[in-house]
């Protein structure tokens, strides 16, 4: 049967083509051709599109409320100028709380079995730190979505990070490393001007290295970016020498990954602020190829050398502890819990920070006074470490700055510790009895000038808010700013004559005075109690 006799015999008509007639009489191979290159144009436009989005987004993270301008280090720059906006804020607290009642003193989720008072087990990076920030900033929120101006910064405070950043750049050694001591001259046209300078310590060098990357990463920039070409430059060079530091030896637990080994005491120095610096790179640059192996093997050193259920000193799992030490190892964990947060540390779960902190919360607790609320360097309450050898009695330094409480309290808020517990409440008030001041020594009136004690209190009181934090910022920029030096070769350093600058010289003076200026935007507030 024919389909014309089919169709007939069912009374079935058969079916007409609502298709245009231009169509129908179009080759097949023609339609065919259309159709693929209307496909390839819907693909090619989303792609555009994704790009064009990702070069957006990039442009909104990196953008700053204040550019830099282009460095001249013979005008003077904006220390005093500050926005309007700051003048508003002034009129009314950052946090609409009241002081000392920050946020609400147990955090949902927390387990009362948890030491520190906050869950450090939660899959996530808002852990202690606070979002990523992408190619602008560590954890924080960078300036461009208004925590500079909003957290008390201004133009001021970022140009003085830009020329403290342009200072160690002419300073860093051909193969990528900083000097405590004999710090590099090849670039500066008058050498002479640094005779009679204070000389740091010898074997500081690593130290002193891993402060100046973290310098530059709080400003935004990695091997790989930011804003400024030569601060990549810089910072690549910065961490290839690092790399090169690292021993590498699997049958001794009590070298392997460590940075910067010696036999002497400032080893553990150099490989926790080392740690410190090559975590954060890793975090923000997501090099996983160049640093997660260097990262993963020197977290687990920390790990391995702390002291059961206390924290770290000197000597690996030695039984001795010091708060200052302690401290940055847990800057130094807290930068690496991150990265396994964001799975780029394979080898290292999120979970298995949480007794390292706990066991260094034991020994803050451990160190610090019952009776003034003081926490000490070995023993509850003592006054500190003393550079003995080389400031003889009578010590120039006011050992009133305790600068071990703030400490303490930086961690302990960085743990999860209520703002409402005694600890924190009384470590804030003890900072807030010494806030920044640059006096020098004047014959019976000791010197003030201690800006590790300043870098520490002021990422304390950051964390802490409010208007304390308010008062702290006004004091610290007093201090910090008119001290910068400006003009010739030193033009962006910080002298280095506080207490521990004869230690880590003008490299180290520099590189934490441009930390603590990046307070602003460096790490984002915590929540919680």
């Amino acid at each position: 049967m024919s389909d014309q006799e089919y169709y007939e015999d069912d009374g079935y008509d058969e079916p007409q083509s609502r298709l245009p007639g231009w169509l129908t009489e179009t080759p097949y191979w023609a339609i065919s051709a259309v159709l693929h290159l209307i496909v390839i144009l819907v693909i090619g436009g989303i792609v555009i599109s994704r790009e064009v989005a990702k070069q957006q987004q990039k442009k909104v993270v990196v953008k700053r409320e204040f550019k830099p301008k282009e460095y001249d280090p013979t005008k003077k720059r904006a220390m005093k100028r500050r926005p309007k906006i700051l003048d508003d804020i002034k009129k009314k607290p950052i946090l609409k709380l009241k002081p000392d009642v920050v946020t609400p003193s147990k955090p949902k989720g927390t387990d009362m079995n948890n030491m520190t008072n906050k869950n450090l087990m939660r899959d996530s990076v808002n852990d202690s730190f606070g979002t990523g920030g992408g190619f602008a900033g560590a954890y924080g929120n960078r300036s461009g979505k208004g925590s500079l101006t909003r957290e008390g910064g201004s133009e001021g405070t970022e140009q003085a990070v830009l020329a403290a950043l342009k200072w160690l750049e002419r300073h860093q050694h051909p193969d990528g490393h900083w000097s405590s001591k004999e710090f590099f001259k090849g670039n500066c046209k008058d050498a002479n001007i640094y005779d009679g300078d204070i000389q740091g310590f010898d074997g500081f060098d690593v130290g002193v290295t891993g402060l100046a990357m973290l310098a530059y990463l709080g400003f935004g920039h990695t091997h790989k970016d930011g804003e400024f070409k030569e601060f990549r430059i810089v910072m690549r060079k910065a961490m290839n020498w690092m790399l090169k530091q690292q021993s590498r030896d699997a049958s001794d637990p009590s070298k392997n990954g460590v940075f910067g080994h010696t036999d002497k005491e400032e080893w553990i120095y150099n490989h926790s602020i080392a740690t410190m610096a090559m975590a954060e790179l890793l975090f923000i640059s997501r090099d996983k190829f160049k640093l997660a192996r260097s990262v993963q093997d020197a977290t687990k050193y920390c790990m391995k050398s702390q002291n059961d259920n206390f924290g770290w000193k000197y000597e690996y799992k030695g039984g001795l502890n010091d708060t200052s030490v302690t401290g940055w190892m847990v800057l130094a964990l807290k930068t690496a819990k991150a990265c396994s947060d964001m799975r780029l540390l394979k080898e290292i779960q999120p979970e298995e920070y949480k007794p390292h902190f706990e066991w260094a919360i034991n020994w803050f607790d451990r160190s610090t006074s019952k009776l003034t609320g003081i926490t000490g360097y070995e023993a509850p309450g003592d006054e500190g470490s003393r550079l003995q050898k080389i400031h003889p009695d009578p010590y120039p330094f006011s050992k009133r700055l305790s600068c071990m409480s703030a400490v303490a309290v930086l961690c302990r808020l960085f743990a999860g510790e209520s703002r409402k517990s005694d600890a924190i409440k009384n470590g804030v008030g003890i900072l807030m009895k010494e806030p920044p001041r640059w006096a020098e020594r004047r014959d019976k009136r000791l010197s003030t000038i201690n800006i590790y004690y300043w870098y520490y209190g002021s990422y304390a009181m950051f964390q802490f808010g409010g208007p304390k934090w308010r008062e702290w910022n006004d004091a610290m920029q007093e201090a910090l700013l008119p001290s910068q030096v400006m003009g010739t070769d030193k033009d962006g350093s910080w002298d280095p004559i506080g207490e521990w600058g004869a230690a880590g010289g003008r490299v180290y003076s520099t590189a934490i005075g441009a930390m603590t200026l990046e307070v602003y935007y460096r790490f984002e507030r915590q929540e919680g109690g």
